[in-house]
């Protein structure tokens, strides 16, 4: 019985939480073998043995029989009884995924702060489809209020104009394209990009690549948008990293594959860009 996020045993712990990494988890989301754990009463330490199909004490609340307290399953003390005993989770996901009952900033916070630093890890317990365009609308927000911060910093710099630029953030029509536009542009972005994804993935012969799989990849890589606007050198391999991992791990591929797919679509962006500059130079 490891924990989901850090893998560290859950053995013989009076509190549902992680020691090691601090991840509340329920004794309920996992299954155990007939007979080689036992479960004891957060009150008084009496033991039961598990009689469900998953192993589990039945019913999931009832009174114990030593203190007559009333026991929550959920909650209750797990203590192998043979070397090889184990209990499987069957539940997986993200806080993000869960959301609604680990709260919605703690959820979107470490889906950012672990997509950055962790993306395999994040990705390969991540559910593909809860919320992940919501996740990225929200990161997209995030970035545009960071680079907004950044652009009042250097017009109190004297870096931009100080009245054409305080005239540009007073300026009501201003929050509301913002307030507005925000939301379109990262959600077109993430089927745009998603979609040459996904093209790039059947050039390369697999067969079981998925569109809407690469689209939420790329909607989940939102989280380093701050950094890709406020210094590209270092935030478009980051961001590229992140989506890339996503692709490998939603489609089933292999990590070249992936950030081949991840790389082309931007290449040949970045190209049609410098064409229309170029263009328009000579015109």
């Amino acid at each position: 019985m490891n924990c989901t996020k850090c893998s560290y045993l859950l053995w013989d712990l009076r509190e549902c939480r992680c020691p090691e990494c601090a991840e509340p988890f329920d004794v309920t989301h996992y299954a155990f073998q007939p007979a080689c754990v036992h479960f004891a009463c957060p009150h008084c330490e009496q033991h039961y043995l598990g009689t469900d199909e998953m192993g589990l004490p039945a019913p999931r609340r009832f009174e114990c029989l030593r203190c007559r307290e009333s026991v929550d399953v959920s909650t209750m003390s797990v203590h192998p009884l043979t070397d090889d005993a184990f209990g499987e989770p069957q539940i997986h996901g993200t806080p993000w995924d869960y959301r609604d009952r680990v709260g919605f900033l703690p959820a979107l916070l470490d889906g950012v702060a672990r997509l950055a630093t962790q993306p395999g890890e994040y990705f390969r317990r991540a559910t593909r489809s809860r919320g992940s365009q919501l996740f990225s609308i929200l990161c997209a927000y995030l970035s545009a209020a960071v680079s907004i911060a950044l652009f009042a910093f250097l017009i109190k710099g004297h870096v931009i104009g100080a009245a054409s630029g305080a005239a540009f953030l007073a300026d009501p029509r201003f929050w509301i394209v913002l307030a507005i536009g925000v939301p379109v542009v990262q959600i077109a972005w993430n089927y745009m990009y998603g979609f040459f994804i996904f093209a790039v993935l059947k050039l390369l012969g697999l067969p079981s690549g998925d569109y809407d799989r690469s689209v939420h990849a790329v909607a989940y890589g939102s989280a380093v948008l701050p950094a890709l606007f406020l210094l590209p050198p270092v935030g478009l391999p980051w961001y590229i990293n992140v989506v890339s991992s996503g692709v490998e791990h939603f489609n089933g591929t292999t990590r070249g594959r992936a950030v081949l797919a991840a790389i082309v679509p931007l290449l040949l962006a970045g190209n049609l860009v410098l064409c229309f500059l170029f263009a328009t130079y000579l015109a």
